[in-house]
């Protein structure tokens, strides 16, 4: 297993992506129609792969809460250039979404990826409940 793969494994078994979790089997169940159309085909894999590539395509499952993340890490930012006094907020918040929002958002879609993967069979029995074509 690679390093990033072990490090999304701790943080999926330390319950550190809950809220990712949650939010992909609703994000599975309001795209359901979407994902099934995507699919090349019928069988889990399939299925799983139109998943990801619809996670992929929005770069986001839920908007609120991975803004509401967005900003802990600002904030987070904040504190610590406060600590070496930098009081700065509006220049610190301008360079953080200049110097790290991209890569949140590609960090962000990977742990989604990742939750996927861990969640396969929750997400397949959810589109395959929901949809009789491929039940």
């Amino acid at each position: 297993m690679d390093k990033e793969k072990q490090f999304l494994a701790e943080l999926f078994d330390a319950g550190q992506l809950s809220n990712i979790k949650e939010h992909l089997l609703e994000f599975v169940q309001r795209h359901r129609e979407d994902i099934v159309r995507l699919a090349q085909g019928p069988d889990d894999k399939h299925l799983l792969d139109a998943t990801k590539i619809m996670v992929s395509q929005r770069g986001s499952i839920h908007l609120p809460s991975e803004m509401a993340d967005q900003i802990r890490e600002i904030n987070n930012e904040i504190w610590y250039r406060g600590e070496k006094g930098d009081f700065d907020r509006a220049k610190i918040k301008e360079e953080w979404a200049m110097k790290y929002a991209g890569s949140w958002r590609t960090w962000r879609v990977r742990e989604i990826i990742y939750v996927c993967e861990r969640m396969s069979g929750e997400i397949l029995a959810s589109l395959r409940k929901s949809s009789p074509t491929t039940a």
